[in-house]
């Protein structure tokens, strides 16, 4: 078998078109095991940068709850800022809870909405 000379260049050429393709498809799976571990530690980033903000949150919280305790700030004016200041019903009731004092016709512990309307309020005396 006699292989002519553009045989052979095309021979080659296809041999090289291999290698090249192995090596991109080489480097295609090194760029993306790459991005995996860049996202890998974009998130642990995030996710210490979400502690530390909570810890510093909760310690502030520590420190609203003495200085409301010991008469520092008025509960008054407090709860007035939470409500100029936060913007959903949920946040609001969630920081002014127990600073607020209960209605005669409201339930004495905190309860969900449906539960109130279920439950007869508090303090009342019915007549038949």
């Amino acid at each position: 078998m006699v292989i002519s000379s553009n045989q052979l260049i095309k021979l080659e050429q296809a041999m090289t078109m291999t290698e090249t393709e192995t090596t991109l498809q080489k480097l295609r799976e090194r760029e993306a095991r790459i991005k995996r571990r860049m996202r890998e530690i974009q998130s642990r980033t995030k996710s210490d940068e979400r502690k530390r903000r909570s810890a510093k949150l909760i310690r502030w919280g520590v420190v609203v709850e003495a200085l409301l305790k010991s008469g520092e700030i008025d509960a008054v004016e407090w709860v007035n800022s939470c409500r100029q200041i936060l913007k959903s019903e949920r946040d609001k009731e969630i920081a002014t809870s127990n600073l607020i004092p209960s209605l005669p016709n409201e339930a004495h512990l905190p309860v969900s909405p449906a539960e109130k309307q279920c439950a007869p309020a508090a303090g009342e005396n019915r007549e038949d």
